[in-house]
C-alpha cells in the first residue's frame, strides 16, 4: 500500500495502537491530527519513559474485522505543551488479511502456565487474547502440538480465567520467545469472565475518544 492512504485511513479521534522502535509493547493511543501521510497522536508518558527522540521509528497499527494495518514512520515532530502530540511521516505501510473468526485484543496480562500432572508452575506474560486462543512472551520452552498447557490468567479486575489450550505457534525473540495458542478447553464461567472483560477494554476505548472529543479537540 501506498503511504499516502495514511489520512484515508487513519482519521481523527481513532484509537489505534503505536509501537515504539526496538520495543515489543503497543501502547494504545488516539489519533490527534491526520494530514497526507503526516499522522498525529498523544505524547504519552510510556513514550518518554522510553526516551522518545525525533527521528525515532514508530509503528501505528490500525485493527477491523478485515485486516490490520501496519504505518511505519519517522518522529518528525514532538510538541511538549498542553494538548501534547507527536508528529509521524508515514514512510511504509503494510497491510496483513485478518483470518479470525474473532478479534484478538492488544493486552498485557500476568499468567501463570502449568503442564498437566506437574506441580511447577511457569510465568508467562499474555499479549493478546480472544474468544478462541491468545499469544504470550515466555523464557521457558514449550513445543507445538505437544500436549496440553493450564494456564491462569490474572486481569486487572482482580478476576481470573482459566483455561486450556495447544501451542500452536513460536517465534524465537533474544531473551524469550512469543507463543500461539488455541484453547482446548475453557469453563463456562472463564467464558463468561473474558466476555466481560473485553467490555471494559471497549469501554476504555469509547473513554478515551470521548475524552480526546471533550477536552483535547478544542485545543489543537
Amino acid at each position: 500500500m501506498k503511504k499516502d492512504v495514511a489520512s484515508k485511513v487513519l482519521k481523527e479521534g481513532m484509537v489505534v495502537n503505536t509501537k515504539l522502535k526496538n520495543s515489543n509493547i503497543w501502547i494504545r493511543n488516539i489519533v490527534y491530527k491526520a494530514e497526507k501521510n503526516m499522522i498525529s497522536v498523544a505524547l504519552l508518558n510510556e513514550y518518554l519513559e522510553n526516551i522518545i527522540m525525533l527521528g525515532q521509528s514508530i509503528t501505528i497499527k490500525y485493527s477491523s474485522e478485515h485486516s490490520e494495518i501496519l504505518f511505519e514512520g519517522e518522529i518528525v515532530k514532538i510538541r511538549p505543551e498542553y494538548p501534547s502530540y507527536i508528529t509521524i511521516d508515514i514512510k511504509d505501510v503494510k497491510e496483513i488479511k485478518n483470518t479470525r473468526v474473532f478479534p484478538r485484543h492488544d493486552v498485557y496480562l500476568g499468567a501463570t502456565v502449568r503442564i498437566p500432572d506437574s506441580p511447577k508452575e511457569r510465568f508467562v506474560i499474555i499479549h493478546n487474547i480472544s474468544y478462541v486462543g491468545m499469544a504470550f512472551y515466555s523464557k521457558d520452552y514449550f513445543e507445538i502440538d505437544k500436549g496440553e498447557l493450564d494456564f491462569s490468567i490474572f486481569l486487572p479486575n482482580k478476576q481470573s480465567i482459566n483455561t486450556r489450550g495447544k501451542i500452536n505457534r513460536i517465534s524465537p525473540k533474544t531473551d524469550f520467545a512469543d507463543y500461539g495458542l488455541q484453547y482446548t478447553a475453557m469453563t463456562e464461567e472463564s467464558n463468561n469472565i473474558l466476555s466481560f472483560f473485553f467490555n471494559l477494554v471497549d469501554d476504555e476505548k469509547i473513554k478515551l475518544r470521548e475524552d480526546f472529543i471533550n477536552q483535547v479537540r478544542k485545543h489543537l
